[in-house]
């Protein structure tokens, strides 16, 4: 994925992390990953998604 679109879907969001769709839609449930719903499928904003990988860099920091 060379630039990331201002929103994306899981899928295009676990492309991005390299994680499965199931580990992006888990994250969402426990409010990991910010997300809206648009009908029945989740939305995640460029900004959410970044913001979520920032804090896992954190979270590497601290160990």
């Amino acid at each position: 994925m060379a630039e990331l679109p201002p929103i994306l879907t899981i899928k295009d969001a676990a492309q991005y992390l390299r994680r499965c769709t199931k580990t992006v839609e888990r994250r969402i449930r426990f409010g990991q990953i910010k997300s809206y719903k648009e009908g029945r499928e989740h939305r995640i904003r460029r900004e959410w998604l970044l913001e979520y990988e920032e804090s896992l860099i954190r979270k590497g920091e601290a160990l």
